[in-house]
This record gives structure tokens, C-alpha cells and sequence, in this order.
């Protein structure tokens, strides 16, 4: 059976030719996750700093050896419990007390990201 034709890339403006089964082209791609990288900043401009490296993530680990979720798997990744992060600094209390987290799986941690925070960190903000 023959190859599907290309399609043209859909980003306004764009001559390319579309990766097959996905609408840009791969150059348009490209562009469009350096512009997301450089808008977001790296980590410690979101706010997860030296302390957060040092006191949250290691105290929650360190309390919550198995996942909090699912009680099966080892706890990788530290999340903020029952207020995320942004609400924590909203309410003026520390954000990395390992009282506001609780240890999960990274399968669970991603589920419940995904679930509670859709569009991620940067949904409100202004661009």
C-alpha cells in the first residue's frame, strides 16, 4: 500500500511539509518547545529552588518511603498536598515545609498532575 501524502505544515505562514500524523512541520516544532522553555524558565525560576532541593523534597522522601497513592511502589517524586505550590505562596506559608507534601510514585504523581492541574504550572498566565 502507498505512503500517505505529506500534508502542509498548519503553523500560518509556514511552507513545510507536516511530520506524517502530526500537524507542523519538525522546524515549527522545534521553535514552538524552545519559545514554551524560554517563557516557563528553568526550574529555580519556578520557584524550586536550593530549598526546595534541600528541605521539601528530602523531608517528604525521607517521611514517605512507599507512594502515598497506591502503596505499592517506592516514593520518587515529592508533591505539594492538599494546596499546591502556588496557593502555599498565595496564603504566605513556606512552601517547603515537607508538611504540605506527601511522596508518590512517578505514574501517580503524573495521574494526579494531570487530573488537578491541567495546562500545568503556567494555565494563568498572561501571555
Amino acid at each position: 500500500m502507498p505512503a500517505r501524502p505529506s500534508q502542509p505544515c498548519k503553523t500560518p505562514g509556514c511552507s513545510g511539509k507536516a511530520r506524517p500524523g502530526k500537524p507542523t512541520c519538525p522546524n515549527c516544532r522545534t521553535r514552538a518547545n524552545r519559545d514554551l522553555r524560554q517563557r516557563r524558565g528553568h526550574s529555580t525560576v519556578q520557584g524550586y529552588g536550593h530549598a526546595h532541593r534541600t528541605r521539601f523534597r528530602p523531608g517528604v522522601l525521607k517521611r514517605d518511603r512507599q507512594c502515598r497513592i497506591c502503596k505499592k511502589a517506592e516514593a520518587e517524586e515529592a508533591d505539594h498536598w492538599p494546596l499546591d505550590r502556588k496557593t502555599l505562596i498565595a496564603m504566605g506559608l513556606d512552601p517547603n515545609d515537607p508538611s504540605y507534601g506527601r511522596g508518590l510514585c512517578h505514574t501517580c504523581h503524573s495521574s494526579e498532575t494531570a487530573r488537578f492541574q491541567p495546562g500545568g504550572w503556567y494555565r494563568d498566565a498572561p501571555w
